[in-house]
């Protein structure tokens, strides 16, 4: 379907003019619409001769009332871009044809349609001179007085000012026309698109075919309806953070002396073996395995070496100096159990003959069998 650019929808009413347009030029005449990008093209559509048309300052209006039914348009002067009388030829009859005045715009996708006015007023050659004069002078007027607001060059601006006082359109019956181009026009704005209407499928309707039910097992269980599979959230990561452990020195704890009991068997000399303490190691209280984020702090090595060195030394201390004050006592119960393993007159005989002695203990402590002595 062909696209309609200068003929508003039916029934739409023009209105007033604006404040300040001016009337140039009224009249009645057939107003048509032609394709002129297109050969040989027949009208879009037509408006008969009894259709008042308005040439102002800023645009030409044309109304046309038939009953009920309203038809009206316009084309501002931002949009003509060629302006064209062609006079009818000298011929009668069905071959003859009428003088026309032809307003050509440059259209959307290259297409140049036209504004076409003929017949009524505009009956003779020289009718359509004098309104050609008045729509030329009114285009070229209004472009160069808003040259700024439409984007006209100067140079143009100028060419066109020579249009306002140029020569007049001079035409005859049988003439080969005469045709004015009009710088600075406005390419003519597309219609609108139509929307869509819906496409609405007929419905058919198929008559059901009887079927026997087929008989169906009643299921013994049925699922509790409104159950959920649990979502499984993984948990998210969390990276330990770590914490070196502080190093403590351990405590060395001496074990108390235990003085040993009384037995009424042979003397047995008892080895003289003192328990040596062993320091303890440190021990972190990160887990050293079951544990697959655990990670070897920084410094243990270190910190097994040091305590080590101070075992070695503790060692050492035990060894070069022994205990005298336990060594003492450990001889003092051995004379105790050899005194009391002997009878009353062996104590009396010994006594008799220990009186006139003196006993040297630096003997017993400095005996060569004690393996702790080195004095």
């Amino acid at each position: 379907m062909f696209h309609q650019h200068f003929l508003s929808a039916p029934g739409i009413d023009p209105g007033p003019l604006d404040s300040g347009e001016r009337v140039l030029w009224r009249g009645r005449c057939a107003v048509a619409e032609y394709a002129f990008d297109e050969a040989s093209s027949l009208p879009r559509w037509t408006l008969p001769e009894e259709t008042e048309v308005l040439v102002t300052d800023r645009r030409v209006r044309y109304t046309y009332a038939d009953g009920n039914t309203l038809s009206s348009g316009e084309l501002f002067w931002l949009w003509p871009q060629h302006l064209r009388v062609q006079p009818g030829n000298r011929d009668t009859g069905r071959t003859a044809t009428v003088t026309q005045i032809q307003l050509v715009c440059n259209g959307p996708e290259g297409s140049y349609p036209a504004l076409v006015f003929a017949g009524g007023d505009l009956a003779t050659v020289g009718d359509a001179d004098r309104l050609a004069n008045v729509l030329r002078q009114a285009i070229a007027r209004f472009r160069v007085e808003n040259a700024t607001e439409i984007g006209v060059a100067p140079a143009h601006a100028r060419m066109l000012s020579r249009l306002v006082i140029g020569p007049e359109f001079s035409n005859y019956q049988g003439g080969e026309g005469q045709t004015v181009s009009l710088l600075g026009s406005v390419q003519v704005p597309g219609p609108e698109p139509e929307p869509a209407e819906p496409i609405y499928a007929e419905a058919t309707y198929d008559e059901p075919a009887y079927t026997e039910p087929a008989y169906q097992e009643q299921p013994a269980y049925q699922e509790q309806q409104g159950y959920q599979e649990p979502v499984y959230a993984e948990p998210a990561y969390q990276e330990q953070s770590y914490q070196e452990q502080s190093y403590q020195q351990p405590v060395y704890q001496e074990q108390a002396y235990q003085e040993p009991g009384y037995q009424d068997q042979g003397y047995q000399e008892q080895s003289y073996e003192q328990d040596i303490p062993v320091s303890s190691v440190p021990i972190s209280s990160m887990p050293t395995s079951g544990n697959r984020g655990y990670v070897a702090r920084p410094g243990v090595e270190a910190d097994a070496m040091r305590a080590e060195e101070a075992k070695r030394a503790e060692l050492d201390s035990r060894y070069s100096q022994p205990d005298l004050a336990s060594r003492a006592s450990t001889l003092a119960a051995r004379v105790a159990s050899l005194m009391s393993s002997s009878d009353d007159e062996e104590e009396q005989s010994g006594l008799t003959r220990l009186e006139g002695r003196t006993t040297n203990l630096s003997t017993y402590l400095n005996r060569s069998e004690d393996p702790h002595s080195r004095r």
